[in-house]
């Protein structure tokens, strides 16, 4: 999974001290929240409401939580649900394959107007408006790339969507084999949904060029990474770097 900075789950390591950080926990949301003021108390609120808005939709269709492919929301679904199904009607998957990306996208479009640099973590499922670089680990596992590898992220960039799928470990649904598909998107709901594709269609070694190569062909995806042991494809805007 990707990302970003902490010490409390193990795929969340150290960014640049310029970001107050904190967590914001929600049943089974857990956000990792880097800004510039400690702006929880909002944040908290925002997560509730999301959450509330999906488990209300659910109770009318309840194929929303459990669907494989994508579904035609109702015309007065909330937005969240709006745009879970958006993103999983491009990539082709479930509406929950974006969930844990729009619940990030949503907290830190929220934010900005409080902070001018947010970075939400849900999972290992990034959004992030940055005005300086910062660097994004990769964790993929078993995999020899997972010690040192990271992403540049910088301010042209964002904001965007940096997520992640395994079918190694992780709370991942996924019916491939892939130690990390990492996409970067134009939205973190769009990304979580291909990273999710783009996870199922690796079976072998194999299969990562042209992974990276599906999930570019969708509109709004910027890059893509995938990692199979000790094989890696990438395409598209991602800059690997090293972390030290």
């Amino acid at each position: 999974m990707t990302n970003a900075m902490s010490n409390i789950l193990p795929y969340r390591t150290r960014l640049a001290t310029r970001f107050t950080t904190f967590e914001v926990r929600v049943e089974t949301t857990n956000l990792y929240i880097c800004a510039h003021s400690n702006v929880y108390d909002r944040a908290i609120v925002l997560v509730k409401s999301l959450r509330n808005d999906i488990a209300t939709y659910s109770k009318k269709d309840p194929q929303f939580l459990t669907a494989l492919t994508p579904l035609e929301p109702e015309f007065t679904a909330p937005e969240v649900v709006q745009r879970m199904c958006k993103a999983s009607v491009m990539a082709g998957v479930g509406p929950m394959a974006a969930v844990a990306g729009a619940i990030a996208q949503m907290v830190g479009e929220d934010l900005v107007r409080y902070s001018p640099e947010v970075i939400v973590e849900n999972g290992g499922d990034i959004w992030a408006y940055v005005h300086e670089p910062a660097t994004i680990s990769v964790y993929a596992g078993r995999s020899a790339f997972s010690k040192n590898l990271g992403m540049a992220l910088t301010p042209n960039m964002t904001p965007c969507g940096i997520c992640s799928s395994s079918g190694r470990f992780g709370r991942s649904f996924s019916f491939g084999k892939a130690d990390i598909a990492t996409i970067i998107a134009d939205t973190a709901e769009l990304a979580d949904a291909v990273a999710t594709a783009t996870c199922n269609t690796v079976q072998s070694d194999s299969d990562c060029t042209k992974a990276v190569s599906f999930a570019c062909s969708i509109s709004g995806v910027k890059g893509a990474l995938v990692i199979y042991w000790d094989t890696m494809a990438v395409k598209g805007t991602i800059q690997l770097t090293e972390i030290e």
